[in-house]
């Protein structure tokens, strides 16, 4: 992201990496030399934070040059979780910047505690610009739905701890998978059965979730017979994982939802 870029941006914090801030012309090496000018604003960042989150759009230069010493200095300095969120390259922007970018990210992995993909090639839209919309949009609902689950007050305890299992639950990958459904209680119902369907082709059945977290939200928990029929959509997810996975979940209030209304958020990770 260059320097025009960010000045579109509207945040409270914007640091500028090298001096020119045109970005580094798909120059990683030159990213890489430039951000480790940038190493005492990177740690006055980082330092002191629980959670760090990083999104970087794999397949130029500046992101994947700047992207390791990122991860790097998240750990010098002591965040308890690193979480990765990463973009992969359109087919259409190059076979060779793809295979680079799925390479870095393997090499990448080891560096975080957890990691979302956004694939480009798995959009159904027309146009790359409507792709990279719907990519950011995917990114921020993720992002959000996943802090969230610590962050806001939640009815039943879902804690930092809890968390942590989750992210550093064994399994061969660090990938974590998520979708959200809203709609009222029938239309929940209705979505929940093969929930698992939903989740990337990885997961041939639900025999593959190792580990799953759901969240259930809505405005006013006050009517019990919704929080009950709402509970009823919650057991039903757990009845259809496997006996050998675990789950987590928690009520959330969201006094943004119409009346009637609930939302749930899925979390999942696979055996694969």
């Amino acid at each position: 992201m260059n320097r025009k870029e960010m000045d579109e941006l509207s945040l409270c914090g914007k640091y500028l990496i090298g001096q020119e801030g045109l970005g580094s012309g798909k120059d990683r090496f030159l990213a890489e030399y430039e951000c480790s000018k940038s190493f005492p604003a990177i740690e006055s960042v980082l330092r002191g934070r629980l959670v760090a989150v990083f999104v970087v759009c794999l397949g130029g230069g500046t992101g994947e040059g700047c992207i390791r010493s990122f991860l790097q200095k998240a750990r010098e300095v002591g965040n308890k979780v690193i979480i990765l969120v990463a973009t992969i390259p359109h087919s259409s922007e190059g076979a060779e910047k793809r295979k680079n970018a799925l390479g870095l990210l393997k090499a990448l992995e080891p560096m975080a505690d957890a990691l979302y993909t956004v694939d480009y090639d798995d959009s159904w839209y027309a146009t790359l610009t409507e792709v990279y919309q719907e990519a950011n949009r995917k990114i921020i609902e993720f992002t959000d739905s996943l802090l969230g689950i610590v962050l806001r007050r939640c009815m039943i305890t879902f804690d930092f701890n809890d968390f942590r299992t989750f992210l550093q639950f064994p399994t061969p990958s660090k990938h974590i998978d998520f979708f959200m459904l809203a709609g009222n209680l029938d239309f929940l119902r209705k979505e929940v059965k093969d929930w698992w369907k939903k989740l990337p082709a990885k997961y041939s059945s639900a025999d593959e979730v190792a580990m799953a977290v759901f969240s259930i939200e809505n405005a006013d928990w006050s009517d019990d017979k919704e929080t009950t029929e709402a509970m009823d959509v919650v057991h039903e997810c757990f009845l259809q994982l496997p006996p050998d996975a675990e789950g987590k979940w928690g009520i959330y209030p969201d006094e943004t939802l119409p009346p009637h209304q609930f939302r749930l958020r899925v979390f999942t990770k696979c055996k694969r």
